[in-house]
């Protein structure tokens, strides 16, 4: 026998002592390990953590974001037979995965098989053969169905090989690490957990939505919506999809709506108290008794009414229309024509009173005129009595007379000199 038969039958030797090592394995009772409830329940963490990154990348929605969309739509689906809940979920689907772990465990035994049975025939012909093709997937596949189809029997363990063993222990390693990972990012999320001042914040806006529902509110009593944006903006997204949903139902407004709303009625609240917007409810109030001059007086306030929200041009245009039978703007066009017509008929009267005055001016001076020669004449013939007068006194002569006629002609010019200082006033008024 060559060097080469020697190792041959060394080689074969081997072979015979392991595979009587493996028979012996078998002749032992199987062990059967129960899984203790926290092994089962990691267990079925990883499997579902696995089964929800398997479904996202089926593009499908994981199993608590189906169990969500449950819960959001139960009333719709409330008449379907199944149960859609995340117990039956993962109960279905971790059955599946063991199933499949099982299978690839067997395929894994089915394997060390055919390389026992193609190193058995080694020692009966003493030389080495090729081992056996391996059989095709469809087979294996088939040999999986048909032992899922049939109960399985129990028999004893076969050993497996430390490399398998290795392997085994590597995969279960990173399925467990994977389902932790993946239980904590995708299930477990801190953004998830509902503190006690959001589920305050959430109740108090709960309240706040019956209430305006119910139509129990008085305007401050809706500004407190306001007071409350601060605290709705530290809930979590889903309380936020919740209350404007129940928004919309309790008040016919989402929350985001009706915030805008309360934000325009504190801008209406605060322009009420404006002077300009008093004067024209002021006005609008009090119209039948105003002058054709006060009511003119509405032409001014356009500007402020065009600067006043909404809401409080809407209210002006009601008492407007309910006082003057006009909307605010167009009762200002109707006093603006009123006022422009005004403006020109006084002006005609005013170019009219400048004709007149200047014809009165006119007269006025003429008998000015006439005054101051009439005034002239007897301060002149004044003097002349006063002459007289001293040379009658002179000679001894009767002054009775004389003294007669210069008391007349006093009078006379205090009579010419009022009429003086009346014509210079009238030209004086008429000219200014």
């Amino acid at each position: 026998m060559s060097k080469k038969d020697t190792n041959i039958d060394a080689y074969s030797k081997a072979l015979l002592d392991k595979k009587t090592e493996y028979n012996d394995e078998l002749k032992k009772p199987k062990e059967e390990k129960e899984m203790s409830d926290a092994e089962r329940k990691q267990a079925e963490k990883t499997l579902s953590s696995a089964l929800d990154m398997l479904r996202r990348e089926r593009g499908q929605k994981t199993i608590a974001e189906e169990e969500r969309f449950y819960q959001e739509h139960k009333d719709d689906l409330k008449d379907m037979d199944e149960d859609f809940t995340t117990s039956s979920l993962e109960k279905g689907q971790s059955n599946e995965a063991l199933d499949l772990v099982h299978a690839m465990l067997q395929d894994m035994s089915n394997d060390e098989e055919d390389e026992d049975e193609d190193v058995a025939p080694v020692a009966k012909e003493e030389r080495p053969k090729k081992p056996k093709k391996k059989k095709e997937k469809s087979e294996k596949k088939e040999k999986v169905e048909k032992k899922e189809k049939k109960p399985k029997e129990k028999k004893s363990k076969k050993p497996m090989k430390t490399t398998t063993k290795i392997v085994l222990a590597v995969i279960f390693a990173g399925l467990v690490a994977l389902g932790g990972y993946s239980y904590k990012v995708l299930i477990y999320n801190p953004q998830n957990i509902v503190s006690e001042s959001q589920q305050k914040t959430y109740d108090k806006l709960v309240s706040y939505a019956d209430e305006y529902g119910d139509n129990m509110m008085s305007d401050a009593e809706k500004l407190e919506l306001l007071d409350l944006d601060a605290d709705y903006k530290k809930l979590l997204d889903k309380q936020k999809i919740s209350i404007n949903e129940y928004f919309k139902e309790q008040t016919g407004k989402t929350y985001k709506q009706l915030l805008k709303k309360m934000e325009n009625l504190k801008e209406t609240k605060e322009e009420v108290k404006l002077p300009g917007y008093q004067k024209i409810m002021d006005l609008l109030n009090n119209w039948d008794t105003k002058s054709d001059t006060e009511k003119m007086a509405v032409v001014d306030m356009q500007s402020t009414y065009s600067s006043l929200s909404k809401d409080l041009k809407d209210e002006v245009n009601t008492l407007s229309t309910s006082k003057t039978g006009k909307e605010f703007m167009d009762l200002c066009k109707e006093q603006e024509e009123l006022k422009t017509a005004a403006e020109e008929k006084a002006k005609e009267e005013e170019e009219k009173q400048k004709e007149e005055n200047k014809a009165k001016v006119q007269e006025y001076q003429n008998s000015l005129a006439s005054a101051q020669n009439e005034y002239n004449v007897y301060s002149q013939y004044a003097k002349s009595l006063e002459d007289d007068l001293a040379y009658a006194q002179q000679v001894g002569e009767d002054t009775t007379d004389i003294q007669a006629q210069i008391i007349t002609n006093n009078q006379m010019l205090a009579s010419l000199q009022q009429q003086i200082t009346y014509y210079e006033q009238m030209i004086s008024a008429l000219q200014s």
